[in-house]
């Protein structure tokens, strides 16, 4: 095993724990959404040390496509969990709209497999919409309840996708650990905020 592959695994292996900490402490009839969030932080996790360990073709192309799923969907279902039970419920639908178009565009690009063209301008220019939206939106309302907290979480966020790959630009090798960091974070603030009842 390769000095990146024992980092990787290591840093799956974290995001694991983190995420097996959240089933712990949110359960699925309490915060259903928040709790679904875990699972796909856990299935990610998973496969990343299954192909730190493997490398084999299977393994990275299951890694991959988690990947794409963790950089859009468990944010939205954070947020609706954080709105949900509100004064906001409105704004908790919305984010769970914003799942909708971009569950439709990942399961395409899984059956049609990767391309070039305007297909993937789309894809691309939704995800950009649905990250930044999201990240707004957990800013609002970290500032609007005063919680540091969820304002932490939006900034991990952005570290997740843009801060990681500004990042991989500067120093290359570094995208990858930033990205894990970042997301393991998340996902302990997340079950503090939720899981602590706010």
């Amino acid at each position: 095993m390769s000095d990146n592959s024992a980092v990787s695994g290591v840093l799956n292996l974290v995001l694991c724990g983190v995420t097996g900490y959240g089933f712990y402490a949110m359960g699925p009839s309490e915060h259903p959404y928040a709790f679904s969030a875990c699972v796909i932080g856990f299935c990610h996790g998973l496969f990343g040390l299954v192909d730190s360990f493997s490398g084999n073709e299977t393994s990275k192309s299951a890694k991959e496509t988690s990947n794409s799923i963790l950089e859009i969907v468990p944010l939205p279902l954070v947020n609706i969990e954080l709105f949900f039970g509100g004064d906001a419920n409105n704004i908790a639908l919305g984010h769970g709209l914003f799942i909708v178009p971009m569950a439709i565009c990942i399961l395409v690009g899984l059956i049609q497999g990767k391309g070039d063209g305007e297909g993937d301008e789309v894809i691309e220019t939704l995800k950009l919409l649905t990250i930044l939206g999201n990240i707004t939106s957990l800013s609002y309302l970290a500032v609007n309840e005063g919680s540091w907290l969820m304002g932490a979480m939006a900034f991990l966020s952005f570290m997740t996708k843009y801060g990681s790959e500004y990042l991989e630009t500067q120093i290359e090798g570094s995208g990858d650990p930033v990205k894990y960091v970042s997301w393991s974070v998340f996902y302990f603030l997340t079950t503090m905020v939720v899981g602590g009842e706010r």
